[in-house]
């Protein structure tokens, strides 16, 4: 099959975006010619290396993969109304570049958000002939209207409206969780067009050490909880903070944040303003290195707003976490998420508006290391069973090729 990707963020950008390199490599692996249609890097920094900067377009292939890349406004985290004119400057680039790939595509595949990738999908699948399918990593508008990012407007009624349009046009949708395919079938795609396909993780994270990241960060004497991630609006990190006000009489327990975003200031702040000395904020590191920095932990540390479309979310870094074999505690009642980690071992849950509760939890697992060490071990064994990543590309390449 010659199949077509298009998705606004890949690497050399971090996060969730290696799925889809992961899987387009897998492809490749096993004898098919795949093509992605990307931005120019910038995310979550707003900056582009030099490498790119200043190209309207470029080509490069990575691991087989043919990457196409186009100009965008580069914008950050911390710059969303930038970064919704980088997702429409991307739809005009991408369909003017379009024209330069010459390929006869068996498939076009858009991973979606931002809402603007199944809108080029569709139309390069028209213009192009083939099938289309959408991949919906997160739902868009919904997830903003509920987690406060966005406002609900005539403007999101008009996307959504767009958007589910585009979900009854696609030939095909897949969903990287459980939750968003049963809303795809509440609002009328049939279960015979969708396949839920989840993120998994790659060996690296099943196999690394710590590689001395506690000695190199003064950690060799903590027990250490880390949050790894981007600092959103999504997830209610000022708890986090509270919580290590809470127990700056335990000298023994430190707070580290690796990652960057919209909330990283705030934090900041919050952190100096209290004075804490139990908690870093060591900014984004090199992606090479988060397995690293997860197996380096006592606990690992995930939370989400407790909104509706919460229960259906997934973060694609708790496979990365469940594979270090690391307990996790989690800033949630319920949802998806919570549902795997009961699965596969016992969920370590608190509400997520509540230092009280985080700080009594943390304590509890320090002072019962050998129940953290079963329970990270479960955790670790559940995702080399059932969730390692070559194992999602096998299936999602089935289902393509049953198109």
């Amino acid at each position: 099959m010659k199949i077509l990707i298009l998705t606004q963020h890949f690497p050399p950008e971090k996060g969730a975006v290696r799925r889809l390199y992961e899987f387009a490599r897998y492809f490749v692996e096993h004898g098919h010619d795949v093509s992605v249609m990307t931005a120019i890097p910038n995310y979550p920094d707003g900056i582009v290396p030099p490498a790119y900067r200043g190209k309207f377009f470029s080509y490069e292939k990575m691991d087989g993969v043919k990457v196409y890349r186009n100009w965008v406004l580069p914008a950050s985290n911390s710059q969303p109304t930038k970064r919704m004119v980088g997702f429409i400057t991307f739809l005009i680039t991408s369909l003017i570049n379009s024209f330069r790939v010459k390929t006869k595509f068996d498939i076009i595949l858009a991973s979606t958000p931002p809402v603007t990738t199944p809108v080029i999908g569709w139309l390069l699948s028209k213009i192009r002939r083939c099938p289309f399918v959408i991949e919906v990593r997160d739902l868009q508008p919904e997830s903003g209207e509920e987690f406060g990012n966005l406002n609900q407007s005539l403007f999101t009624r008009t996307v959504r409206r767009i958007i589910h349009s585009l979900y009854r046009k696609a030939d095909r949708i897949v969903s990287v969780t459980d939750g968003i395919s049963n809303y795809m079938e509440m609002i009328g795609i049939p279960r015979s067009r969708m396949a839920t396909i989840k993120s998994g993780v790659g060996r690296e994270f099943i196999h690394s050490d710590s590689n001395g990241i506690r000695k190199t960060f003064g950690w060799d004497e903590k027990f250490l909880v880390l949050y790894s991630g981007t600092l959103g609006w999504v997830r209610p990190l000022e708890t986090v903070i509270e919580a290590a006000r809470q127990l700056v009489d335990q000298p023994d327990i430190h707070f580290a944040f690796v990652g960057d975003g919209q909330k990283k200031n705030a934090l900041v702040d919050m952190v100096h303003d209290y004075g804490l000395k139990n908690v870093s904020l060591i900014g984004t590191q090199p992606l090479e290195t988060i397995p690293y920095f997860l197996k380096s932990a006592d606990v690992l540390l995930e939370c989400l707003k407790e909104v509706g479309v919460a229960k259906m979310a997934f973060p694609s870094k708790m496979f990365e976490y469940m594979a270090s074999g690391r307990p996790i505690v989690f800033g949630s009642r319920q949802g998806e998420a919570i549902d795997e980690l009961k699965i596969a071992g016992g969920a370590l849950t608190y509400p997520s508006d509540s230092p009280d509760a985080l700080s009594k939890l943390i304590i509890k697992l320090r002072d019962s290391r050998e129940e953290c060490e079963k329970l990270g071990k479960q955790y670790r064994d559940h995702i080399v069973e059932n969730h390692q990543r070559e194992s999602w590309a096998r299936q999602y390449l089935a289902f393509l090729k049953d198109i």
